[in-house]
């Protein structure tokens, strides 16, 4: 697909986002082995009886994705890192703020919806002092409640002298596997701002050394995980006689209102009022005439997602799934997780690598705006809506 392809979906189609880990790189980690890890962790636990390496094995991978996910999410921090990921989302967030203002089609709403499996709180970081309208499902300005109803509003202005209204851009943040920052509260999802303190308070009464190290460094010198067989025997070399020193740190972590990733995340959670409606909300996006869906750092290793999305572009031909891919080597993993060969029944799901993009936009109009594209992160992304962004002229009501 080339830019002035993207530049006639953006124009008249509903805009749709699936954006994943990838997307908050570099400064927050993806989940590497984890979701595998935690598979084989509940298999094992429910086919063996209660064993101290497993309850070991639970706690150093529930530190490990807090220390590296979850954790840095308090923004008490001032890497490059930071600045740079909150940067790339803040230019996300720019950028399609003006292509909502400036689409032709009178038809359309002012509406882009934001699905994510992302846990962390780094849209919302970006997004505060924009003066943007980013709608996270909560509602009230004392003590906030979610309710999954606020995504079907939109905001009208209203001139101060003529009575003319007319519609403002929303971003409709829709976090399918849940929040760190959300807490149950009499069946009710609450905001809370104070999620890690109880998780630290456990963790910090706890020995460093009663966890095991998840990665290893390889013959190259390069930090990689380790696999699932090697932690478990790693836990021989720790000294823990009571594994209940674990107990409150475990049940503290999963007070958090999130889907661990695991590949049996939506079986767990199926039952959950507000899961299984973000679930069905996301089907009945894709479902909808004309629309199209960008995928972003996201890798369809979740099956439900996938097949959800399979599934959709299969009955509605309308529908578009463009995948970003971060590098070439990315394509076949794609293809198999999301179940596609080349292409699928009505050739609408379009995978993007680095490569493919130069090579569909090589006239000179294009030329110079993916020539030195290498991967297709954010930033990189970025880059081609801001292109469309400039060439696309406001349309006057």
């Amino acid at each position: 697909m080339n830019i002035k392809e993207l530049t006639y979906y953006i124009q008249s189609a509903n805009i749709n986002f699936l954006i994943g880990s990838g997307a908050s790189r570099p400064f927050l980690s993806t989940l590497g082995s984890i979701e595998t890890w935690l598979t084989k962790l509940n298999e094992d636990r429910k086919s063996a009886n209660a064993d101290t390496k497993y309850k070991i094995v639970e706690a150093s991978i529930y530190k490990a994705f807090y220390e590296t996910v979850i954790a840095p999410n308090k923004f008490n921090n001032s890497s490059v890192e930071y600045y740079q990921t909150k940067e790339n989302y803040r230019s996300f967030l720019t950028i399609w703020n003006n292509l909502l203002n400036k689409r032709h089609s009178r038809i359309l709403n002012k509406q882009i919806n934001l699905f994510t499996t992302n846990v962390d709180l780094m849209i919302e970081d970006a997004a505060s002092g924009m003066g943007i309208e980013l709608n996270d499902g909560f509602r009230g300005s004392v003590k906030s409640v979610y309710d999954e109803a606020n995504f079907m509003k939109s905001i009208l202005q209203t001139s101060l002298h003529f009575q003319h209204t007319c519609e403002i851009p929303v971003f409709n943040l829709l976090k399918i596997h849940g929040s760190i920052n959300w807490k149950e509260d009499n069946n009710r999802i609450i905001n809370n701002n104070s999620w890690y303190q109880k998780i630290e308070d456990a963790l910090g009464k706890i020995e460093k050394d009663k966890f095991i190290d998840i990665q290893e460094t390889n013959a190259d010198g390069e930090k990689v995980d380790k696999s699932y067989e090697t932690l478990l025997a790693d836990t021989s070399k720790l000294e823990v006689s009571n594994t209940a020193i674990y107990n409150d740190f475990i049940t503290e972590y999963q007070k958090l209102i999130i889907v661990n990733p695991t590949k049996r995340k939506f079986v767990e959670t199926v039952m959950d009022y507000h899961f299984y409606e973000l679930m069905r909300i996301y089907s009945n996006a894709l479902e909808k005439e004309n629309s199209v869906l960008f995928v972003a750092g996201f890798s369809f290793a979740d099956e439900h997602i996938a097949t959800l999305t399979r599934r959709s572009a299969e009955n509605n031909p309308t529908l578009k799934v463009i995948i970003f891919a971060f590098c070439d080597e990315e394509e076949e993993d794609f293809k198999k997780n999301i179940g596609i060969d080349s292409t699928c029944i009505n050739n609408n799901i379009l995978i993007i690598t680095p490569t493919k993009l130069r090579n569909m936009n090589m006239d000179d109009e294009y030329k110079n705006v993916v020539c030195d594209i290498k991967c297709l992160d954010l930033k990189a992304i970025n880059k081609i809506f801001d292109f469309i962004n400039n060439t696309i002229h406001a349309s006057y009501e």
